[in-house]
């Protein structure tokens, strides 16, 4: 071996052990990486929703402050949690509908399929806990996949 290549290997052997943390060392060494690399956004302050099904009603009644309500594509917060992850849990957007609330000129409300709801997805970054030896982990940026909220888009139609 050259003393070129030694160098870099005793380099990157270094780098490698000091990326090693114990268990106690970890949250704290992944809340530093997270607010000074990737920082998050607020999470939403709606309170929590039961609703599992298009909520119509909300459409007939004072139009809401939140986007959440006010959308075609209307959605709730969930929690969302990953053990093994930095942020061990996050808030995600889950669609209630299948179509699109429409809202015709006499006021009914109804729910149209010529139109899909879809997730807004967005990549955010967490750090994934990794054992590198006995009872010391590393922490590794990955790129997840998050909805942020719900889209009314045209339904997909197969032309032949």
């Amino acid at each position: 071996m050259e003393l070129k290549q030694i160098l870099i290997l005793a380099l990157c052997l270094g780098a490698c052990r000091a990326r090693c943390h114990n268990e106690t060392n970890l949250d704290e060494e992944a809340q530093k990486l997270l607010l000074k690399h990737y920082p998050w956004p607020a999470s939403p302050t709606t309170p929590p929703d039961t609703s599992t099904s298009c909520p119509l009603s909300l459409y007939q009644k004072l139009p809401s402050l939140a986007v959440n309500d006010r959308s075609v594509s209307p959605w709730k917060y969930v929690t969302v949690s990953k053990p093994d992850y930095y942020p061990r849990s996050y808030t995600e957007a889950k669609c209630l509908c299948s179509g699109c609330i429409l809202v015709h000129q006499n006021g009914s409300v109804t729910e149209n399929f010529d139109y899909n709801t879809k997730p807004l997805m967005h990549k955010s970054v967490f750090l994934k806990r990794v054992k590198c030896k006995e009872g010391k982990y590393r922490l590794v940026p990955e790129r997840l996949e998050v909805s942020v909220g719900c889209i009314c888009v045209r339904a997909n139609t197969v032309q032949s």
